[in-house]
């Protein structure tokens, strides 16, 4: 490949990358090659069996083992930070959860400078996406899923969306509990503005086979002449020649080479790698970059700051004797049995996973006292806080402030599964459901959707194999420390209601459900033992977006709203670091449709460049 040159390099084959692939070379004159620094592994049944992805996380054949810096909101702790190193990226190695943000999550981008970059814009992205698999009548029965609008859905798309089929009682029993709490959802979340608590659709295929970039964007193309995938293929950097990219540096098996394009470099590396790239390349702080003896191309301190992610921690519930949760699975046959039910008929336990979710409001987890007051503790909790870092970080916050006080935006997501969690499993999330309580549990696991405090990621050292420095600075702001502590509480609420508590066990005082023993939480949960937990427990919940900002240039900008680097020509950014402010929910669906958005907009002006040449000529 050295010196062989190339309309498009895209720089990463993940959730991003291998979309972009696809879509641009549709156009049998345009040739493209991708840089994956992970390998094939499009039959991995660790990949393709759903229930199988705790064996994921912290492996080095899947997962780039990023860590955290040290958290001063978390006790000191350092957290483990998967992201996955495998053609495919973190869509091969994710919950599998399809959610969808909300109108308000997605208009905000267009009040924060992005003109025309809205809800609206990117509902046909959503669809061209998705094919979706209408449930049986079994399974819309057991899990309730009549409020899905197939209308709102795509019929075509490369990635295939399903509910699972087979699970238990407890997942069944998820959504008429959110009914009994008066929290049940009246129509598709894909409207934009839907709370509450239902069964959600999965990243896979009618035969509960996980549905990825690789094998649905990739495979169906691999053999076009215009398209060249290199896995093993490390990224060192970006090349420029006055301020125009002209080809990367990368290496394979330590072997250093260059790719050259004709046209545009893509950066598709994702929230850790899309930064510290630019950074390595000569875009980012002045001072940063020249204490490092890196030479400045572009002066732009924004790269790798404004970073954001989901705050998640996890509450077990002890099961009723007899009552089939995953740690039935340890037990001897059982684990081969879920097997075969998954390969035969794509049913069972292996075949969900977390089934369950929910995204209610703040005010909707309160007792009537506390909501009362919600907005002036709110302005009591804001104030404590240190001052925003910048106007336009101080501009996001008021956004979030407001949508914090609407009764019809989310604050809490919950997730649930037939499972325990292991309350110790921050640096080791390969762990995160296995853990030494004898029992079975219900795992009800709550996540902040848009956390106030704001993180970065920078490079230490001008050696691309050494991980950046990622520092979310989770619950540094009192704010994310209120609400999630709240969130926990809110949790023995759901456990106690009906029919989900009469799948689990009393406490011993009789006054709400069994919390799995490793939290030591004999009674009820109360905020100042929520407190406690949220500092020694919380991790990430993979969801990490926003540090290479599309936003203004001047107002923590890297990329323009068509998602050119500022200052450089020929460089794009398309991932989920270019999201300028968090949205609701699990993120893959929305990187697919940032992704096949992103297509059109580089076709669109591949088009202009070449009718202004055709003009000029």
């Amino acid at each position: 490949m050295d010196l062989d040159t190339f309309d498009y390099v895209i720089v990463g084959g993940g959730t991003a990358g291998l979309v972009l692939a696809a879509r641009l070379t549709e156009d049998p004159a345009v040739d493209v090659v991708v840089l994956e620094a992970g390998e094939k592994r499009l039959d991995d049944p660790n990949i393709n069996i759903p229930g199988l992805m705790g064996q994921l996380y912290g492996n080095e054949k899947y997962d780039w083992n990023f860590k955290t810096t040290p958290q001063e909101g978390l006790s000191g702790r350092t957290l483990a930070w998967p992201r996955g190193k495998v053609l495919g990226g973190s869509s091969a190695i994710n919950f599998l959860m399809v959610s969808h943000a909300s109108r308000a999550d997605l208009d905000n981008w267009e009040k924060l400078g992005n003109a025309g970059r809205n809800f609206d814009t990117l509902q046909p992205y959503y669809r061209k996406s998705e094919t979706y698999n209408p449930p049986d009548e079994v399974t819309t029965k057991e899990l309730g899923t009549d409020i899905i609008d197939p209308a709102l859905h795509g019929t075509s798309g490369p990635i295939q969306t399903s509910f699972p089929i087979g699970q238990g009682p407890l997942d069944q029993a998820w959504g008429p509990t959110f009914k009994t709490l008066g929290l049940d959802p009246k129509e598709d979340p894909r409207k934009g503005d839907t709370l509450g608590g239902y069964s959600l659709l999965k990243f896979m295929d009618g035969k509960a086979r996980r549905s990825y970039t690789a094998p649905a964007y990739y495979i169906p193309n691999a053999e076009r002449p215009n398209l060249v995938v290199l896995t093993n293929a490390l990224v060192k950097k970006i090349e420029f020649e006055d301020s125009v990219a002209t080809g990367v540096r990368y290496s394979v098996s330590g072997e250093e080479k260059f790719v050259r394009t004709r046209g545009e470099i893509v950066l598709s590396a994702g929230t850790v790698q899309s930064p510290q790239i630019l950074e390595l390349s000569g875009i980012g702080s002045r001072s940063r970059l020249e204490a490092l003896g890196i030479d400045i191309v572009v002066d732009n301190p924004n790269v790798g700051e404004n970073l954001q992610d989901h705050p998640l921690l996890g509450i077990g519930y002890e099961a009723m004797d007899g009552i089939p949760t995953a740690e039935m699975l340890k037990q001897p046959g059982v684990l081969d049995w879920a097997i075969k039910e998954w390969a035969e008929k794509g049913a069972g336990p292996l075949a969900g996973g977390v089934t369950g979710t929910a995204f209610l409001s703040y005010a909707s987890i309160l007792t009537p006292d506390k909501e009362a007051l919600l907005e002036q503790r709110v302005n009591e909790l804001i104030s404590q806080a240190e001052s925003p870092s910048s106007p336009v970080i101080a501009k996001q916050l008021e956004l979030q402030k407001a949508m914090l006080l609407n009764s019809k935006e989310a604050a809490v997501q919950y997730n649930f599964g037939a499972t325990g969690v292991n309350v110790a499993a921050g640096n080791d999330i390969g762990n995160l459901f296995n853990h030494g309580d004898a029992g079975g549990y219900a795992g009800i696991v709550a996540a902040l959707t848009h956390a106030f405090s704001r993180g970065s990621i920078h490079i230490k050292s001008t050696d691309p194999e050494e991980h950046p420095a990622i520092d979310p600075r989770y619950m540094t702001h009192p704010l994310d420390v209120e609400i999630f502590a709240d969130s926990l509480v809110f949790t023995q609420n759901i456990a106690s209601a009906a029919p989900l508590s009469s799948l689990l066990k009393d406490n011993d005082a009789g006054t709400g459900k069994r919390i799995q023993p490793s939290f030591n939480i004999p009674g009820r949960l109360d905020k100042e033992m929520a407190v406690k937990l949220v500092r020694a427990s919380t991790i990430t919940s993979f969801h990490p977006t926003s540090t290479c900002s599309m936003l203004p240039e001047g107002e923590g900008g890297v990329v323009d709203d068509r998602l050119k680097v500022y200052e450089i020509k020929n460089l794009r950014v398309v991932d989920a670091s270019i999201v300028p402010l968090m949205v609701r929910g699990n993120i893959a669906s929305l990187v697919y449709a940032l992704s096949e958005r992103a297509a059109d907009l580089i076709k669109e002006d591949r088009k202009a460049e070449r009718l202004s040449y055709a003009v000029a000529a």
